[in-house]
């Protein structure tokens, strides 16, 4: 089980009625320390079971530099906005192992991550809110190195269909200074595109985290 504190990087766009917003350039979206968990337990004869929760929230006020239509409502150029970004996703995930010799251990299989999210533009006239969420089937793989009191991994989640795709890759070194007990620094890669008619989510969040976990 693992707690990790990350500094995530945010970029992306989005439409809905109109054209493309950009979350950074429009909206004025800035990066933000967030946190998310994550666990595996390894079940003898059934393989590893993955958990992971994370929750995103970004909030900004910015002033239009141009107009924009959002949910078939339009929000003039040189008027301040206020918009707020939520996604959560929640992963459960299975692997088994083909590979496991000495110092390496390699797995594969499957995981579904479960998005909610929403994104609300709002000035102090009207409020115009775009809601997506889908239960998302990821192919995983997992591989992972072991030492004595250091271990490194990197963790790969992956799906693209249609106009749609979602990645999720997270590498991280862990340092274990006492029994059942570690410390961890990485790096996180998401990036997430659903698509739905004239509706666009795209949003990549990436950087470095550090974290703290047991080992059972």
């Amino acid at each position: 089980l693992e707690v990790v504190g990350w500094q995530s990087s945010i970029s992306g766009e989005t439409r809905s009625g109109g054209a493309v917003i950009d979350l950074k350039n429009d909206l004025g979206l800035d990066d933000k320390s967030v946190g998310f968990l994550r666990g595996r337990a390894h079940v003898s004869f059934l393989g590893n079971l993955y958990v992971g929760v994370t929750p995103l929230s970004y909030d900004a006020t910015s002033t239009l530099t141009r107009t924009i239509t959002y949910e078939g409502k339009t929000f003039s150029a040189s008027t301040p906005v206020t918009t707020n970004v939520d996604l959560k996703t929640y992963d459960l995930g299975w692997t088994f192992s083909p590979l496991n010799i000495g110092i390496l251990e390699a797995e594969i299989g499957a995981n579904i991550k479960f998005i909610n999210g929403d994104i609300t533009v709002k000035n102090s006239a009207q409020t115009a809110q775009a809601e997506f969420s889908a239960p998302v089937p990821m192919l995983k793989a997992v591989v992972r190195a072991s030492g004595p009191f250091v271990s490194a991994e990197v963790d790969g989640m992956a799906i693209a269909y249609a106009d749609n795709h979602l990645y999720d890759v997270t590498a991280q070194v862990k340092l274990n200074p006492f029994p059942f007990m570690y410390v961890a620094g990485g790096y996180r890669f998401i990036d997430v595109e659903l698509t739905d008619g004239d509706k666009l989510a795209s949003m990549k969040n990436k950087g470095p985290f550090l974290g703290i976990g047991v080992d059972f």
